[in-house]
């Protein structure tokens, strides 16, 4: 996260998520990357998100942001993170969920989010695709967990055609 891009409309989804994930019982920790000067106005980002900085201690039900300047790739930089970052960020989080607006331009994003789901599952893990302009990849370990984030999604009246899920064989 840029401080330049703080508070844009892509800071207003990831707060929209939170209040959401909130209202199911999960805490949820951001793990920002800061890129940029920030010069102490991380605060006053993670008040705005209404979440918290990363912790050692977990709660019952925690929930991690990943929130890279770029997305997903597949080499983990300073903009970047990978499938498998987040797979190891699974060990200690129930449901993760990640910015992401790393896809080719000109490309077909709809083949990029299956392929990014696949490798997601790959893993031994499961995820669905928040589509629109700013697009998050949430992830977990357990079906039944993410089950609960997708309907209480749902229930605050997000449209059904925003979530993409790949298909079981």
């Amino acid at each position: 996260m840029n401080p330049q891009y703080f508070g844009d409309s892509f800071d207003i989804v990831k707060r929209f998520f939170i209040e959401n994930l909130n209202a199911v019982g999960y805490r949820v920790h951001v793990d920002p990357m800061l890129t940029g000067e920030w010069n102490g106005m991380e605060h006053c980002f993670y008040g705005f998100l209404k979440a918290y900085p990363l912790s050692e201690q977990s709660s019952a039900k925690s929930a991690l942001l990943l929130d890279p300047d770029t997305g997903i790739g597949k080499k983990k930089s300073k903009k970047h993170i990978t499938i498998e970052y987040i797979k190891k960020q699974l060990l200690k989080y129930d449901v993760v969920f990640s910015f992401d607006q790393s896809f080719t331009r000109g490309g077909n994003p709809v083949v990029e989010i299956a392929e990014k789901l696949k490798s997601l599952q790959e893993t031994g893990n499961h995820g669905f695709y928040y589509d629109s302009h700013a697009r998050f990849l949430f992830a977990s370990k357990s079906p039944k967990k993410l089950g609960e984030v997708e309907k209480q999604l749902l229930a605050s009246g997000l449209p059904a055609s925003r979530i993409v899920k790949i298909r079981s064989a």
